[in-house]
């Protein structure tokens, strides 16, 4: 399911605060948005993105990359840590 743009900006901003961590995917952290726990990752090779997200319902598969901007800001705050 593709993320509508108003979620994943709150998403990503989310992430800016978020402590990310080194996974086998890249630099994966949790974020909690309108009641679901969204991972964000971030890869060398490509833009920052979501995968899935977990709520009442279970685990569902999610997409939405973030823009070269949002990408830009979410590499900064990483290095920043």
């Amino acid at each position: 399911m593709d993320l509508d743009n108003a979620t994943a900006n709150q998403v990503f901003d989310k992430a800016l605060k978020a402590t990310f961590r080194k996974t086998n995917l890249g630099m994966t952290a949790e974020v909690d948005v309108a009641g679901y726990s969204y991972r964000v990752i971030v890869t060398k090779a490509y833009r920052a993105h979501t995968d899935v997200r977990e709520g009442y319902g279970g685990t569902e598969r999610t997409h939405a990359n973030a823009t070269p901007e949002q990408d830009r800001a979410l590499r900064a705050a990483i290095a920043a840590k």
